[in-house]
């Protein structure tokens, strides 16, 4: 089953992210052996929110890029210890997988270090010089680790402490119990009655008693005796090796390990691990919880994002990272841009006035009936990309797709496209980076890159309070982008007029066919769509200064 991302354009308008959830939901029924999920590459815009919340329907989710992420290809929940576990049980862990690392987490998943080779090494060697290495105890973890049982549980969960065994001579004994401190021994011991109670004496918090039957007494009272008493089934070198595996694994865990976030760029994730001798890292979310380990071979999973195309062509305006995936298909009304398929695709474009005319065309030509909730979406990116069928990008293929959708619905076409363009907060009321942004697109004419925004009013009264600001936004919008021209179309959809602001660009503005009213500003009585009406116009400015 291939993942398939059924996605719009940048700066997403109504019909983008329409198409997009309606075109998923028709694939998903022709398809079902493929999972393909719709998505937008930006904010909607509030006539978008309002559409989807009329309709009762979650819209697609926010995407930001399409790069392969360590989550991808990472190698999910993998083999964890707790901060409690005994060593033995991570000894056993990475000979069973096959592991050289191994993740130590608290009881809700979150990473707390990693137990691998360098710990276990440095852990071993500690014990190579004079001194006795010192280890963390937890005599709960003998029950895991030791064929035994307790006779006698102590106060301390957890302590310091040497691990001594009692095969000596009684004065050897007591002459190293003067050399230590005896709140920091775990004593392993036989059937040794004297030492015993000197050890009892002495409040050592751990005794490991060997070479008893079951159930036999040890003739010892530790009645008093606050410290563990545990009767090993083993020798006492052997208990004494598996009291050292049972120290928890926080004790040589490597604390605060570096780790990768699973929406880390996988590009960048390889060339850190490059760098690691371990070879694996952990992976988390936002919480710190633990969601995989990334080693060199998951590398080698990558494979390319797949994605369909809706609203467009243009490589300008896909998501980022569309260059890396596979494109699968490109349903659109636009005009031809430049963008290279690795593979032929499924190319369904018209000259129409929006992509959602193409998606109902689809639903016919397969045979699908249309859901009432999808029709209305559908009706909703037709009505709003084609301003209620008075753009002259209008078909009658258009006006076709809206009499059969608002037929099935029972709607009239013309009130339900006024309450929708309605919706939208005033001018005054909103941003004038949301204004210049929400429906913004880039295009190329041989050097010249000039970017257009288009917001569409019921009134141009409270445009003159909002120039100002909106002329700075497409200043900065000019410069942020690398842009020679950045324009934004006002639209009256009532009066069906629209006035155009511009940043400065003598060679333009010196050819352009429009009226000029002011400084960079333009009258363009009837026009309504950028993409019919401006764009050509736009390009051909950019043409003739360009020969």
């Amino acid at each position: 089953m291939k993942d398939i991302l059924v996605i719009g354009h940048k700066n997403p308008d109504t019909d983008s992210v329409v198409s997009a959830h309606c075109y998923a939901a028709l694939k998903n029924r022709i398809n079902p052996e493929n999972n393909y999920t719709p998505a937008r590459c930006g904010s909607m815009m509030a006539q978008t929110k309002f559409i989807f919340d009329a309709t009762k329907v979650t819209a697609p989710s926010f995407v930001k890029d399409v790069y392969a992420k360590v989550g991808d290809v990472m190698t999910k929940m993998p083999k964890t210890i707790q901060a409690e576990s005994p060593l033995s049980v991570c000894f056993k862990m990475m000979e069973d997988f096959k592991i050289k690392n191994t993740p130590v987490t608290d009881k809700e998943g979150k990473l707390l270090g990693m137990v691998g080779t360098p710990e276990l090494t440095h852990f071993y060697l500690s014990g190579t010089n004079s001194q006795m290495p010192e280890y963390l105890i937890r005599p709960e973890n003998l029950n895991e680790v030791l064929q035994g049982e307790f006779i006698k549980r102590g106060t301390a969960k957890e302590f310091p402490a040497r691990v001594l065994v009692g095969a000596m001579s009684l004065e050897s004994f007591q002459g190293r119990l003067t050399e230590q401190d005896t709140s920091k021994i775990a004593l392993v011991v036989g059937r040794r009655e004297n030492l015993i109670r000197i050890a009892v004496a002495k409040k050592i918090p751990l005794l490991v008693l060997t070479g008893l039957e079951v159930g036999e007494d040890v003739g010892i009272d530790f009645s008093d005796y606050d410290g563990w008493v545990f009767i090993s089934r083993h020798d006492s070198a052997e208990s004494m090796r598996r009291v050292i595996l049972s120290v928890p694994a926080k004790f040589i865990m490597a604390d605060n390990p570096k780790s990768f976030h699973i929406e880390d760029d996988l590009e960048e994730a390889n060339a850190m691990l490059s760098k690691e001798e371990a070879g694996a890292l952990p992976v988390v979310d936002h919480d710190g919880v633990l969601k995989g380990i990334l080693t060199k071979s998951d590398i080698l999973k990558k494979q390319a994002p797949n994605l369909i195309l809706m609203d467009h062509n243009e490589p300008a305006q896909a998501v980022e990272g569309a260059e890396t995936a596979e494109i699968l298909e490109i349903l659109d009304h636009h005009r031809l841009g430049v963008f290279n398929t690795k593979n032929p695709v499924f190319y369904y474009a018209k000259p129409v006035g929006a992509t959602c005319t193409l998606v109902v065309q689809q639903y016919q030509m397969n045979g699908v009936e249309l859901a009432n909730d999808i029709a209305k979406l559908l009706l909703s990116g037709i009505l709003t990309d084609t301003v209620i069928l008075k753009s002259p990008t209008t078909t009658d293929e258009d006006r076709l797709a809206v009499e059969q959708l608002s037929t099935q619905l029972g709607i009239d076409p013309q009130e339900w496209g006024i309450q929708i363009f309605s919706s939208t907060d005033s001018l005054s009321s909103r941003a004038s980076t949301d204004i210049v942004n929400a429906d913004f697109k880039a295009f190329e004419e041989g050097p010249h890159k000039v970017g257009i925004g288009q917001v569409e009013v019921v009134t141009l009264d409270e445009l003159p309070s909002k120039e100002a600001e909106l002329y700075a936004e497409l200043d900065r919008v000019k410069t942020e982008k690398g842009l020679n021209w950045a324009m934004l179309l006002v639209t009256d959809i009532i009066k069906e007029d629209s006035l155009l602001l511009c940043t400065e660009f003598g060679p333009g503005e010196g050819v352009i066919s429009y009226k000029k009213i002011a400084a960079h500003k333009f009258h363009l009585p009837g026009v309504l769509s950028r993409k019919k009406q401006l764009l050509p116009e736009v390009l051909r400015c950019l043409e003739e200064i360009s020969s």
